[in-house]
């Protein structure tokens, strides 16, 4: 039987490259990614794209980058071509990648943008599992081999310590039907300080979301204090035996000790995290019996390789 041909333009998180679309309802903040793909073009050189996105994965760009024409420089033109052809101005543009930072910050400080080094860029990371899922793998020159990590790209930093202050006296293991992030019980005017990622992926019933809500006297002000964090996910060190908040593009915050009576909770909010391709959430509020809460974050933690 012939084998058929692969046709990328029919699959999922396939965008025509350099082609520029700006749907009606994109959102102001933006999500950037400049590097190399397991794929080795004719030249035996890896593919290298710039990718860019809206918050919401309404907006998406795509310029394929010659290895020998990645730089500041390039990247930096690229970036100002749609800046001036788009309707909507961002106020800031994320990236994620530690290792590109230099490159980027340079590439892109000198534009009127607010340039964030963040892991929270969920829709981009939604477009990068779409495209290693459906593009890279059927093209050809595909080489799984390419992905493989070094040192360099894990992070070796240690957590750092909350002060005092925004310490909460307590916290617990919970969780939320999925379908109160679908019907709006769950939405951006009524969780006060905080944001929901994009719920493409989240099941619409039927399943649990597990999160942390910390108790704190103090709620709102740590609320507040959070608010103005690039919160990316929370993860449960059982090794380290620590309750960890990841922000920005590499740190880590210890939120919370794991006493050994919580090893089970730990361990079940880590699967349910796996389960539910990522998703998860951390709330604050002042106390186990208040009817509100003070600060509500959906997040979603993706795979390392992408």
């Amino acid at each position: 039987m012939a084998r058929m041909l692969f046709d990328e333009t029919k699959a999922i998180g396939y965008v025509k490259p350099d082609e520029v679309n700006f749907p009606s309802d994109m959102t102001d903040e933006w999500e950037l990614d400049c590097y190399s793909r397991p794929v080795l073009g004719e030249d035996g050189k890896k593919l290298w794209e710039l990718l860019l996105t809206d918050s919401e994965g309404k907006f998406r760009y795509l310029k394929p980058l010659a290895s020998n024409l990645v730089n500041s420089r390039n990247v930096r033109k690229a970036v100002e071509d749609i800046l001036e052809q788009s309707p909507v101005k961002p106020k800031c543009i994320r990236f994620f990648r530690n290792q590109m930072y230099n490159m980027i910050m340079i590439a892109l400080s000198p534009l009127d943008v607010e340039v964030k080094p963040s892991r929270r860029t969920t829709s981009l990371y939604m477009w990068l599992q779409e495209r290693e899922e459906n593009v890279y793998r059927f093209m050809t020159g595909y080489n799984p081999q390419l992905k493989q990590q070094t040192i360099l790209d894990y992070d070796v930093t240690q957590p750092d310590r909350l002060s005092d202050v925004l310490r909460a006296e307590s916290y617990a293991f919970v969780a939320l039907p999925s379908e109160v992030f679908w019907d709006g019980q769950v939405n951006a005017e009524n969780i006060k300080k905080g944001r929901l990622c994009p719920i493409k992926d989240l099941p619409k019933s039927g399943e649990w979301i597990h999160g942390i809500t910390l108790f704190s006297k103090r709620a709102a002000a740590v609320a507040a204090w959070m608010n103005g964090l690039e919160i990316a996910f929370i993860k449960a060190d059982l090794l380290g035996r620590e309750l960890l908040m990841h922000t920005d593009i590499r740190t880590q915050l210890i939120l919370a000790p794991l006493m050994d009576a919580q090893k089970k909770e730990a361990q079940m909010f880590e699967k349910a995290k796996t389960e539910m391709q990522g998703y998860h959430f951390i709330s604050v509020q002042s106390s186990p019996d208040a009817e509100e809460v003070e600060g509500f974050w959906l997040l979603r933690q993706f795979n390392d390789s992408l």
